[in-house]
């Protein structure tokens, strides 16, 4: 009995331990097969992420392209791929047939009422893993655009303040990717002009609205902005509401409060995707590449024009390599020599349309500006004695000789810039006597009809040993009052208008393209684009008989005074300013403001070099700043000559300033007009293995 009861007790042991066996192995064969579910939805999810960037890749090189002034076209749409850790993805973009669009932003999102060329893309990715098993399938549709920034009546990369002392408008939108500060002597008002087509107000910034000074904390005079809805008339002027000081000292407006403008004032967007300043470096930028001419003062390279004198530095026309164009530098000293066709057609008969501004000797040295500037010998080789008048071993004021001679020397006698404290060397074009020209004689330069890139773009610069660098060169552009291209906004469609840009400092002298409201011809899109924007008015070198102190041959009809004024302090009447108009597009660079030193603000953008104090400069266009100038450096002191802060420098002018309203209108806009991209995606799909 007692074996029988062992026998049944090992045969329970065995059942029982075959059972926990089969258990055991149940068991393993569980966990195995979860091992392998979480491992293959692992490898899902991971090709799922790596699948996505290759959206998020092609997306990005899109931007990048329409930020570098080019659109997708042949191998932008080729299979593209990169490997990721342990998978290689695959991506590929294809156009929709609609592209492009002009659009309007809508209204409800950021920068609504905005124009904007958008283009549509569809684009899908595959994740394939280390067998070249497909992961994932992803697939988007998104849309490129770009807002041309000459549609804010100002665009900064950097902080922006406004800070007028006498009252000041501005018309239309405002943007900074950095912080806002918004202060006065009297009232600065952001609004809108129905009666001149500005029926929009945005404030907008990537950091902070503060009400009141940067430099130091203080906070004066009234701001007032335009809220977005207007709650009296929907047909009617916006609602100015007041952005008060709350105190004496500057202080930054929380989004609580920026709410009871009702989308007008946004702070806090961050950064939008701007170009880099280098767009108008030579051999770089995109200004540069796409020139339908470049012209260039080369230094230290010694040249002349028939007839006249062998001269240190030469002038030329380059190709996009910064080689001498042989054949359309003999076009350009054509012009330059065509003496005939300048007493007949020129702006400023007399006066070489092409010329540099040539640096004196005689110890006239970078802050040694009382010096005798008009000595013929003070410069290298010795100016000429004009034809009539000069004295003996004087060089006349006068730009041209008297009329019926023309002078081959393309000099000039010195200007100082007091601001720099340096004579500078500048390169003068006229620009309206060029395209005139051109015109005349079989178009050797450029068709005037040439509308790609939107019209015209004509580079000047000085090819010096410090072209990179600060230096004392510069370019200055006159004699422009008109743009004579055909057509013209409000007469075409599609103007073909211009762009003049430099990479080194660019002035620009006299009334420009003024339009039919200033008795010129119907204004055309321009664009005034240099490393630091300089403004020179119409009497410049246009004086008023003998109280000017200009030579006896100079300041009457047609023959006009050169710079030898700028060595005069503000109270001489030879540095007077004269009522202007500009109109044009301002891209140029602006110093930034630090504790206790004061840039100059919006309101000193342009920099001056005159007595403006009771004459007008009446300016219709929009202010961009990419960034800090690269090649000046001297500093804003403030105005006056006899005042406390003794500059010497200028006194500024009233302030006649607006957006231009036909630039909402992209035909109008000027040739390569700056950009910001935005990308949106519209659609995503999703395929796991």
């Amino acid at each position: 009995m007692l074996r029988n009861e062992r026998g049944l007790a090992l045969i329970g042991v065995i059942v029982l331990s075959t059972l926990l066996l089969a258990l055991a192995g149940t068991f393993a064969v569980a966990v195995r097969s979860d091992t392998q579910m979480t491992g293959a939805l692992a490898s899902s999810v991971t090709g799922f992420y790596a699948a996505e960037s290759g959206l998020n890749r092609g997306m990005g090189e899109y931007r990048n392209i329409f930020l570098d002034y080019n659109v997708p076209s042949g191998s932008d749409f080729h299979p593209r791929s990169f490997q990721l850790g342990e998978r290689q993805v695959y991506y590929q973009m294809t156009p929709r047939p609609s592209n492009p669009q002009q659009i309007v932003i809508p209204s409800g999102e950021l920068f609504a009422g905005l124009n904007a060329l958008q283009y549509r893309y569809t684009v899908v990715s595959r994740a394939e893993n280390i067998l070249d098993d497909v992961e994932a399938r992803v697939g988007a549709e998104f849309l490129v655009g770009y807002i041309p920034l000459f549609q804010f009546v100002a665009f900064y990369r950097n902080d922006l303040e406004i800070l007028p002392g006498p009252t000041m408008n501005l018309m239309g939108r405002v943007h900074t990717n950095g912080d806002l500060y918004l202060n006065g002597n009297n009232e600065l008002n952001i609004i809108d002009n129905p009666a001149v087509g500005v029926f929009t107000v945005q404030v907008s910034t990537g950091g902070e609205v503060h009400r009141g000074r940067k430099d130091r904390s203080e906070c004066t005079g009234t701001v007032q902005i335009d809220k977005l809805q207007d709650v009296v008339s929907p047909f009617g002027n916006l609602d100015p509401k007041t952005l008060p000081c709350n105190g004496s000292g500057t202080r930054a407006v929380p989004g609580s409060e920026l709410a009871a403008w009702q989308g007008s004032i946004i702070d806090d967007i961050g950064n939008i995707a701007i170009p880099e300043p280098d767009i108008i470096e030579v051999g770089t930028g995109i200004f540069w590449e796409r020139a339908d001419l470049r012209i260039a003062l080369v230094l230290n390279q010694a040249d002349n024009l028939p007839g006249g004198p062998v001269l240190p530095h030469s002038i030329e026309v380059q190709d996009i390599n910064g080689n001498r164009n042989a054949a359309l530098t003999a076009q350009l000293h054509q012009f330059m020599n065509a003496g005939a066709w300048n007493s007949a057609n020129s702006t400023y008969r007399g006066t070489m349309p092409v010329f540099y501004t040539d640096v004196p000797g005689c110890n006239c040295a970078p802050g040694l500006e009382v010096c005798n500037n008009a000595v013929r010998n003070c410069y290298a080789p010795t100016l000429p004695v004009r034809a009539s008048g000069g004295g003996s071993g004087v060089y006349s004021d006068v730009m041209g000789p008297a009329i019926g001679n023309f002078d081959r020397d393309y000099r000039r006698g010195g200007f100082y810039n007091h601001r720099e404290d340096k004579w500078m060397m500048l390169l003068n074009v006229n620009i309206r006597d060029l395209i005139a020209w051109n015109q005349a004689n079989g178009q050797p330069f450029f068709a005037t009809t040439d509308n790609s890139d939107g019209g015209l773009v004509i580079f000047l610069t000085v090819d010096g040993p410090d072209s990179d660098d600060v230096n004392n060169y510069g370019v200055r552009v006159f004699g422009s009052a008109d743009i004579p291209l055909p057509g013209g906004i409000g007469v075409s469609a599609d103007p073909t208008g211009v762009t003049v840009v430099s990479d080194q400092a660019i002035y620009v002298l006299g009334d420009y393209n003024r339009g039919t409201a200033a008795g010129g011809t119907p204004r055309q899109p321009a664009a005034l684009i240099g490393d630091s924007v300089n403004v020179m008015s119409s009497r410049y070198w246009r004086g008023s008989g003998a109280a000017t102190g200009c030579a006896a041959d100079c300041c009457t009809g047609t023959n006009l005074c050169r710079d030898g004024q700028s060595v005069d302090t503000l109270g001489s009447v030879r540095r007077d300013a004269a009522s202007t108009t500009v109109n044009a597009g301002f891209l140029g660079g602006v110093d930034t403001t630090v504790v206790g030193d004061y840039n100059g603000g919006l309101e000193n953008y342009p920099r001056f070099h005159e007595d403006w104090g009771g004459r007008t400069l009446t300016y219709q266009g929009s202010f961009v700043s990419l960034g800090e100038p690269l090649r000046v450096e001297g500093d804003w002191c403030g105005t006056g000559g006899s005042t406390a802060s003794g500059c010497n420098i200028y006194d500024a002018p009233l302030r006649n300033w607006n957006f231009d309203p036909a630039f909402n209108d992209v035909a109008n806009l000027p040739p390569l007009t700056p950009r910001f991209v935005y990308v949106q995606q519209v659609l995503f799909t999703e395929d796991f293995r």
